[in-house]
């Protein structure tokens, strides 16, 4: 994909790829995420997550989700953005722990222009986060709809 400037529906093709990251996940950060939103024993004891066959404390999949978007908002189309229609196929294949330093890779898989609405398309990209072991924590298909370029 383009390096610079904002990128639109017909500035991302078929195969284009995207890496963002890393995030460096703090223990603090995912144990206040964890109290809030998820607050299940492996999420916030360590002798609980170690009981459960884990080497520490795991991050919610909510908790890795938000690491998945706070990248996804550093790319070069957030203006194009219009929504995203679903999610697809979501896998945790493995946990998140603190110390881990995760990155974003994207590949869009398929475009096509809105049938109803001539202003903008839809995108289906392949999404992965990998942690600093080059394992897949994360991976999942996102369609989203953006803005074509002549409706700005």
């Amino acid at each position: 994909m383009k390096d610079r400037g904002s990128l639109y529906f017909e500035d991302i093709n078929v195969g284009d790829r995207l890496k963002l990251g890393p995030y460096a996940v703090t223990r603090s950060e995912l144990l206040e995420f964890n109290r809030k939103w998820d607050p299940l024993p492996i999420h916030l004891s360590q002798e609980k997550a170690i009981e459960k066959g884990y080497k520490d404390i795991t991050a919610s999949g909510q908790y890795t989700l938000c690491i998945k978007q706070w990248m996804l908002n550093q790319a070069n189309w957030t203006n194009a953005v219009i929504g995203a229609l679903g999610f697809d196929e979501m896998r945790f294949p493995l946990p998140v722990y603190p110390g881990d330093d995760i990155s974003l890779e994207i590949e869009c898989l398929a475009t096509r222009p809105s049938k109803s609405k001539s202003d903008r398309g839809i995108l289906t990209f392949f999404f992965q986060l990998i942690n600093q072991n080059d394992k897949v924590v994360l991976h999942y298909k996102d369609t989203v709809m953006f803005s074509r370029k002549n409706s700005r």
